[in-house]
């Protein structure tokens, strides 16, 4: 196997953790809300963690050689505020794992900041031959994530990126 890790500190955003966790822990099914890379997101089955609103989510995505995936909830901790989220449908044949573990910090009691940690798995040929490509996208799609929801945090709207890409599906 090929293996590519990313990790993304992300921006400093000011609101509490508990206001951040309340968008990324609590509203996990509605990342199409403000992320601009998610077109549409939808929560379904009962949630297996405590404190969860359900055990995966559907995307409609806007991403380099994605379209649609399902994710599943594979760790959920709302005390910690810290979930861990497993691609399982939608994924190229050559990815065998795709998962993203997001901790909200608390940096102070007005500020805090998501982070990111991506891990894939890819079959040896293939991802050798794909992981700069992959790479390269995640170091484009965790920032502007990380973007996105500091504007929506702070503001309540979404990003001026968000918003166009949201005008050309109309």
């Amino acid at each position: 196997m090929k293996t590519i890790e990313y990790k993304l500190e992300g921006d400093i955003i000011n609101v509490s953790a508990d206001s951040l966790w309340t968008i990324v822990g609590d509203g996990y099914a509605n990342a199409g809300v403000w992320a601009t890379n998610v077109d549409h997101s939808v929560g379904k089955g009962a949630p297996e963690f405590q404190g969860a609103t359900c055990d995966e989510r559907s995307c409609d995505i806007n991403a380099t050689g994605f379209s649609a995936i399902t994710e599943k909830l594979v760790q959920y901790d709302t005390s910690l505020r810290e979930l861990t989220f497993s691609v399982t449908e939608g994924l190229p044949g050559f990815v065998t794992l795709a998962q993203n573990h997001w901790t909200v910090e608390s940096l102070s009691e007005s500020t805090s900041r998501l982070n990111m940690h991506v891990t894939m798995e890819m079959k040896p040929f293939m991802g050798a031959l794909m992981a700069g490509m992959m790479r390269k996208n995640l170091r484009t799609l965790l920032p502007t994530i990380s973007n996105d929801l500091k504007i929506y945090a702070e503001t309540g709207k979404v990003s001026p990126a968000k918003e166009a890409r949201m005008a050309s599906l109309k």
